[in-house]
């Protein structure tokens, strides 16, 4: 089992990670939907409700000439949906062999089954996402719940599966901390993170994002970025390699009394003239801010 969840969870993290760093998403403000969403936009996924008057198929799966469809119990609660949906993706993402998957009300000793309830508990409650939340912004355990849109039992289960993974501490340990944090006191649950937290945040820079999809994502959204946020502008080797790789994309330099600043803006959304002011904007603001600071110097 042990094995099982490695293997799983690190190809998994791989995956989503990378989404997570390519499109700038803020680990505070995560939720699985954007992931999915792009998901099945990419494969072209035909995602439909179901309903069996017995409740027994959660969710199923099919794969044919005519592309896939996954479909889950409309009868279900929102959360109990939610799970369903990441678990049939996760049947795909993992590139399990087969046609159709179907998902029952009955726990299955599959291994392909067991692979996706963990596909599809990574990606509702990613590490690094549970490490933000509780540790560095004290979220609290319904706080997070809500935020993630799952039920308690998925969280405490979540949050006892990554506990046991990085730390050997005693279960009963940590399901003592997991049940605390639910009636509303995380001081446990705070000290085996704290434990935690470099291992898991090891895994999260180990995995390497695309500059480009992240710049290009950016682009996409606010139209224009700087040096100030991507240092890596001021290269004008890169900034060519952007343009090539973004056609819609310009980029330049502009110098201030020895200052400069590396910037792109996406043409058709923002005039040349507009990038180039707002370049200008935040090299006077780095100028006064820097005018600032070597006169509270000087004061002191």
């Amino acid at each position: 089992m042990q094995e099982l969840y490695t293997r799983v969870n690190q190809v998994t993290k791989k995956k989503l990670y990378k989404f997570i760093k390519d499109n700038d998403v803020s680990t505070l403000n995560y939720n699985f939907k954007t992931y999915f969403e792009s998901c099945v936009e990419k494969y072209d996924i035909r995602i439909l409700e179901h309903h069996f008057s017995n409740r027994q198929i959660e969710g199923l799966t099919l794969i044919n000439k005519s592309g896939i469809s996954m479909s889950y119990e409309r009868e279900n609660p929102i959360v109990k949906q939610n799970l369903t949906k990441c678990h049939e993706l996760g049947h795909f993402m993992l590139n399990h062999s087969g046609r159709m998957f179907t998902e029952t009300s009955q726990p299955s000793s599959s291994i392909e089954e067991r692979e996706a309830n963990l596909f599809s508990a990574v990606v509702l409650m990613p590490d690094i996402v549970l490490l933000s939340k509780i540790y560095y912004r004290r979220d609290s355990f319904f706080a997070v719940m809500n935020d993630l849109e799952v039920s308690s039992m998925a969280l405490k289960y979540r949050l006892k599966d990554i506990l046991k993974h990085f730390l050997y501490t005693e279960i009963f340990t940590i399901e003592q901390a997991i049940e605390k944090y639910y009636q509303n006191d995380n001081s446990w649950i705070l000290l085996l993170l704290d434990s935690a937290k470099d291992k898991i945040e090891k895994e999260y820079i180990n995995v390497k994002g695309n500059i480009f999809k992240r710049m290009k994502a950016e682009l996409d959204t606010n139209h224009f970025i700087s040096s100030d946020k991507y240092p890596i502008l001021l290269n004008a080797t890169f900034r060519a390699k952007l343009q090539k790789v973004c056609r819609s994309i310009k980029t330049w330099v502009e110098f201030d009394f020895g200052k400069s600043i590396g910037y792109a803006w996406k043409t058709g959304k923002i005039s040349d003239r507009k990038a180039k002011n707002l370049a200008n904007r935040i090299l006077l603001l780095n100028r006064l801010e820097d005018k600032d600071v070597s006169t509270n110097k000087t004061k002191r």
